[in-house]
């Protein structure tokens, strides 16, 4: 990275009882990035977010913020501050004394506190609002309030626990615009935790994903899209159509690979895959297939199959279409303008794939992938 080393954790173990949380965790936070840990729940996110805060201390490994160790170093006493998923508003206190509380508790004088929470409000959009009570607020307001106390504090790191999980669609969206300008504006590095990809591929600077308390692949938004590291990445984020295949022949950064559906055809290699052997999976996301009645031109292959589901998604239609040898429907997401042909299920169609968008995806993970002898290869 670029940027220095704000946070550092390494190789870091949470053990409850026989239970491991997190298991050889080591990362690397950058001065000023709007960092994302992504994972279904149970994968660990949360408890690595409350050890960078303090509220857990790992069963081994070690946290540094700035350099300096953070073992036996209080919540209280590190350039943190966590903002929570149900926010934790004071509900007998009004937006201004919510705003305060840390201050006050750091024994700051009133003066000074009221100019640091005019301050506060004015960055989250909420002035004048100081007096409004916690339950005549909306739910992108308590939202704000809970950041602005957070933030009155100045950490060097603000931590947020799926921060945007309680608000509807439409202010959701519209707050992952206004928290991304915001963490700009500041130059405070963020760490969310959500399992919401959207989110993360929309707001973060670079994203890890988790599986089973480890870290499984951390890049920036448009790599773990393009690039992911295997199957269990590649269906997380976007979707994707897998396919057992078979390396057929290798020529630099080129392989030719074979499935059961569709003809030989040559692909980039994958620098983030782990590759041992010879039969692997290959990946296409579902936009990426050309969808029609007719035969395609210009791909480098081409599969007749039949629709079996059609579902208009507003700016896209998404089909699911049965092709001989494939171990599962094919997903295929097609415009929904105004000029495209829409087809229906049980229609017969083509489908296209062009070799720049198959990735490999590392080696097969079971034996229920694997070609057999005689498949087309």
């Amino acid at each position: 990275m670029e940027s220095s080393s704000i946070v550092s954790m390494i190789d870091v173990e949470q053990r409850f009882g026989s239970f491991t949380a997190l298991s050889g965790f080591s990362l690397e936070l950058g001065e000023g990035e709007f960092f994302s840990l992504l994972g279904p729940s149970g994968c660990g996110k949360t408890t690595a977010l409350r050890i960078i805060a303090g509220f857990l201390e790992p069963t081994s490994g070690q946290v540094l913020i700035d350099g300096q160790s953070m073992e036996g170093i209080p919540a209280n006493k590190r350039p943190t501050n966590m903002v929570f998923q149900n926010y934790a508003i004071f509900p007998h206190l009004d937006v201004g004394d919510n705003i305060a509380y840390g201050l006050r508790r750091r024994g700051g004088a009133d003066s000074q506190v009221a100019a640091h929470v005019s301050e506060a409000l004015e960055m989250v959009e909420l002035g004048g609002l100081e007096r409004r009570r916690s339950s005549e607020l909306s739910g992108g307001q308590r939202q704000r309030v809970a950041l602005a106390r957070a933030l009155i504090l100045k950490p060097r790191v603000l931590l947020l626990d799926e921060p945007l999980s309680a608000l509807d669609k439409r202010l959701r969206e519209q707050m992952q615009l206004e928290l991304r300008s915001l963490q700009r504006n500041l130059g405070v590095t963020f760490v969310m935790v959500t399992h919401d990809q959207h989110e993360a591929m929309a707001m973060s600077d670079r994203i890890g994903v988790m599986f089973g308390g480890r870290l499984v692949q951390v890049d920036a938004p448009s790599v773990l899209y393009a690039r992911p590291r295997n199957s269990e990445v590649a269906s997380f984020i976007g979707g994707m159509n897998l396919l057992a295949a078979r390396i057929e022949a290798t020529s630099g950064e080129r392989i030719t690979v074979g499935t059961q559906c569709l003809p030989q055809m040559e692909i980039g290699r994958n620098p983030n895959a782990v590759t041992a052997g010879r039969d692997i999976l290959v990946g296409i996301r579902p936009e990426h297939v050309r969808i029609g009645a007719a035969a395609p031109e210009g791909c480098d292959a081409a599969v007749r199959g039949e629709i079996i589901d059609v579902a208009f998604h507003g700016e896209s239609v998404r089909y699911r279409v049965r092709v001989d040898g494939a171990r599962e429907p094919f997903a295929v997401s097609a415009p929904s303008h105004s000029g495209a042909a829409r087809l229906e299920c049980g229609e017969m169609a083509w489908l296209g794939f062009e070799s720049d968008s198959v990735v490999e995806l590392g080696d097969a993970d079971g034996q229920d992938w694997q070609i057999q002898r005689g498949g087309n290869r």
